[in-house]
């Protein structure tokens, strides 16, 4: 059994493959499942996937920073590794809780399949728009990266008192680089407008947690965390910044 470190109540965070610490999680135990999975992408080549972290993911003048595990799998591989660790947050999951897994443009496609295959009901994508993003000549401005949304069974969609109106896009600048913890980053903020469509008080379920930030957003909005992060570094780094986070 995997050992879970209680940083602080309410957040509590393991250190190993998602997808054996996904099987060690009880049923129906969490109230939304917020991804970012490795996007396994970077490249339109094999050889250009299969490179560091931080040639396919940093600009060149960036601090360094660690590279991260578990992003070199081939299309094939990625969808069916997305299905079986997909399948484990289902039976995670609460009834009616929502699922919204970070992709990029390249893997949108197999995120969508493999969040049908494991079970979920397909909703809609959210999309990030990132506006500093580096314009490219003869070419479309690559400044988006998407979040599919999914729930585990129906939901209610009636108008009644209460009910949670989102937007379907959120424009917020990735993290500067010289101040960010994590390759591959979200902005907290736009984690805590994601987080508006589970209920208050609820368990958000993050199997790639990172550098912790969407355990950070938990502490912000009120609700309970259970992170998984396989890379020792940033494993050490989310727990002392949740610890922080938490107090």
């Amino acid at each position: 059994m995997t050992a879970f470190e209680q940083v602080a109540h309410g957040c509590e965070i393991a250190r190993g493959d998602s997808l054996q610490v996904l099987r060690e999680l009880p049923s129906e135990s969490c109230g939304m499942l917020l991804a970012d999975p490795p996007y396994c992408s970077g490249g339109a080549t094999r050889s250009d996937r299969k490179a560091s972290t931080s040639t396919k993911y940093q600009q060149s003048g960036s601090a360094p920073l660690s590279e991260f595990a578990g992003d070199a799998r081939d299309e094939r591989s990625f969808r069916l590794w997305s299905t079986l660790w997909m399948c484990e947050a289902l039976r995670i999951l609460e009834p009616g809780s929502s699922a919204v897994v970070f992709s990029d443009w390249r893997q949108l496609a197999n995120t969508q399949d493999a969040v049908q295959a494991a079970g979920f009901v397909f909703r809609g994508i959210v999309v990030w728009v990132k506006p500093a993003a580096r314009p490219q000549p003869n070419s479309f401005r690559n400044d988006a990266e998407f979040a599919v949304w999914a729930t585990k069974g129906p939901i209610d969609r009636r108008p009644l008192p209460g009910a949670r109106y989102l937007p379907g896009n959120y424009t917020y600048p990735p993290p500067k680089a010289k101040t960010r913890l994590h390759i591959a980053e979200k902005p907290v903020a736009l984690l805590r407008d994601l987080m508006a469509i589970a209920p208050e008080g609820c368990t958000v379920l993050d199997p790639f947690m990172g550098s912790g930030s969407c355990g950070v957003a938990c502490a912000e909005t009120g609700r309970r965390f259970v992170g998984v992060e396989m890379t020792e570094h940033y494993y050490a780094v989310a727990r002392d910044r949740l610890a922080a986070a938490w107090r």
